[in-house]
C-alpha cells in the first residue's frame, strides 16, 4: 500500500468516526428528552393518583350521605303515613260527632263546605275544627270565595 492509499483510508476512518460521534450525541440527546418526558408522565401519574384518592373519599362520603338521606326519607314517609291515618281518623270522628257529612253531598268542594258553614254562622275556629283544617286554611278558602264572587 502506498502512502496515498493509507491517507485515504485514514480520512475515511476519521469521517466515519466523526459520523459515529454525531450519532452518539444525537441519541444521547434523544434519550435525555425521553427521560424528561418519562419523569413528567410519572409526576402526572402521581397527581392523578392523589386526585383518584380524593375522589374515592368524596364518593364514599356521598354514598354515606345518600344512605342517611334514604333512611331519613323512610322515616319521614312512615311519619307522613301515620299522620295521614291520624288525620283521617280525626276527620271521621269529627264528622260523626258534628255531622259534617250532612252539609254537602260527597264530592262537594272543601271551599263550598267552608262557605256553607260560614253562612250558617260558624266562626273560623269552629269551621276549622269541624272540617279538620287549620284556621288559616279556612280564612284563605273564604277569601278565595270572595275573590271569585267579585
Amino acid at each position: 500500500m502506498t502512502i496515498k492509499n493509507i491517507e485515504y483510508w485514514v480520512l475515511a476512518q476519521l469521517g466515519l468516526e466523526i459520523i459515529l460521534v454525531f450519532l452518539l450525541v444525537f441519541f444521547l440527546m434523544k434519550m435525555r428528552s425521553m427521560n424528561r418526558i418519562l419523569k413528567a408522565s410519572q409526576e402526572e401519574e402521581q397527581v392523578a393518583s392523589s386526585h383518584l384518592t380524593k375522589f374515592s373519599e368524596q364518593l364514599s362520603l356521598l354514598d354515606r350521605k345518600r344512605a342517611n338521606l334514604e333512611e331519613t326519607l323512610g322515616r319521614l314517609t312512615e311519619k307522613a303515613q301515620t299522620s295521614t291515618e291520624q288525620q283521617s281518623f280525626s276527620s271521621q270522628a269529627a264528622s260523626e260527632v258534628y255531622g259534617v257529612g250532612a252539609h254537602k253531598p260527597r264530592g262537594a268542594s272543601l271551599r263550598m263546605q267552608v262557605e256553607d258553614l260560614h253562612l250558617q254562622g260558624f266562626s273560623l275556629a269552629e269551621i276549622a275544627q269541624r272540617l279538620g283544617l287549620h284556621p288559616t286554611e279556612v280564612k284563605m278558602a273564604l277569601d278565595l270565595g270572595r275573590l271569585k264572587a267579585e
